[in-house]
């Protein structure tokens, strides 16, 4: 169990840096080519190529020959895996779960934190639909992630006033409208499942960067007049040292992000061709990327059991066994071998995968017990051996031992 949890895990982890890294490099081009939506539409590639690393693996073509794995069914016992690898696959589970956890953990607090800086929240006496805090400070905000509400610290209507209080309004009512809440709480989630990539926190940065430039050019766009009002009005705002991980907080954390959004108020300008060629370009490298990854995806074999009807006896495997272990005591040896099957059934073409130990020559005795091996042309569930291939595990133990 604890195998599989973490082989998903890995596999989801490596298509998540994968579509971070593709979506970093291109935000600020797309954006100045397409326009700041379509920035913020690209970090749709980073979950789709998560998705496309948990998808089944792709089956080999048919113009290929199959290659079959069947389940050995042989007369010996196989040794079990090494307790050692499982033990090491169990402590790095539960490393992640306990930071997994810790991460939920932090976030949680984090909101509770600023919920209790707000205050008892009250309806705004001019606006039912707004909700004011009992404390100055932090906001306005849109606070939630299932069912949002926009939330204003109380000095809010002291604050903005007249047009600059509608377009603050605006702008969080963009959010709700795109459900940019629900987003960053999905952010969220992908921090805790990967709080050890240290490039997944960065990343989450610089999304939300882009959601308010997003959401700053829909309001201006709306708003063309009022475009120097707009940026005087977040050039104006607070900066408070809380951010709110489910919601979305005006202005965004930090000087930097803010100038950031200064800039791009002076250039909004995108035309409808641009926007959709940006749309159709962000749709293009999603499902490219998460081609590309699925692609990657190992494909699993099928796993069928034979119908033997020709095994090796003690007899042979005594016969081969290696002289040299003997005299060395090795009283026992595990061996892997891969074997195509011919039209007959017979074993051929074997190679060895594994050998433990690997100096006495279990794997050369292991081919030549190959040869005594035999299927029936068709499997257990009928359907025909030929052109497959094997996967063979083999443990000798000393018969003079």
């Amino acid at each position: 169990m604890n195998d599989a949890l973490l082989t998903l895990l890995l596999r989801g982890e490596l298509a998540l840096t994968v579509g971070v890294l593709l979506v970093l490099a291109l935000r600020r081009p797309v954006r100045r080519a397409f326009g700041p939506l379509a920035a913020y539409r690209l970090w749709l590639v980073a979950p789709l190529c998560v998705v496309a690393a948990l998808l089944p693996a792709p089956v080999p073509s048919g113009a290929m020959a199959p290659v079959v794995t069947l389940a050995a069914d042989a007369a010996w016992s196989v040794r079990p895996v090494s307790r050692q690898v499982h033990k090491v696959s169990e402590i790095v589970t539960a490393l992640w779960t306990i930071g997994a956890i810790a991460a939920a953990a932090l976030f949680a607090l984090r909101q509770a934190r600023l919920v209790r800086s707000l205050g008892r929240l009250a309806p705004s006496p001019t606006d039912r639909a707004l909700l004011l805090g009992q404390h100055t400070g932090a906001g306005p905000m849109l606070l939630g992630a299932i069912r949002p509400r926009i939330v204003a610290p109380a000095d809010f209507e002291a604050r903005f006033q007249g047009p600059a209080r509608d377009l603050v309004l605006a702008h969080e009512r963009v959010h709700l409208a795109r459900g940019d809440a629900a987003v960053n709480a999905l952010v969220v989630a992908i921090r805790c499942l990967a709080w050890f990539n240290p490039l997944v926190h960065v990343a989450a940065k610089s999304l939300r960067i882009d959601q308010e430039i997003a959401c700053d050019a829909a309001v201006v766009e709306r708003h063309p007049d009022a475009a120097r009002l707009y940026a005087q009005t977040l050039l104006g705002s607070a900066l408070t040292p809380l951010s709110v991980p489910f919601g979305c907080h005006w202005p965004a954390v930090g000087a930097h992000p803010l100038k950031e959004r200064l800039t791009m108020l002076q250039n909004t300008s995108t035309t409808p061709a641009r926007k959709l060629l940006g749309a159709l370009l962000v749709g293009t490298l999603g499902l490219a990327a998460a081609g590309a990854v699925w692609a990657a995806n190992a494909p699993e074999p099928t796993v069928r059991l034979p119908v033997w009807t020709q095994r090796p006896g003690g007899e042979d495997m005594a016969r081969y066994y290696p002289q040299a272990a003997h005299e060395a005591g090795v009283t026992a040896a595990r061996v892997l071998i891969d074997c195509s099957i011919t039209a007959e059934g017979r074993l051929e073409n074997c190679l060895v995968r594994q050998e433990d130990p690997a100096q006495y020559g279990f794997g050369e005795a292991t081919i030549k017990l190959a040869r005594h091996f035999q299927m029936a042309p068709e499997d257990r569930d009928g359907k025909p051996t030929a052109g497959g291939v094997i996967r063979l595990p083999i443990v000798f133990q000393d018969p003079k031992a």
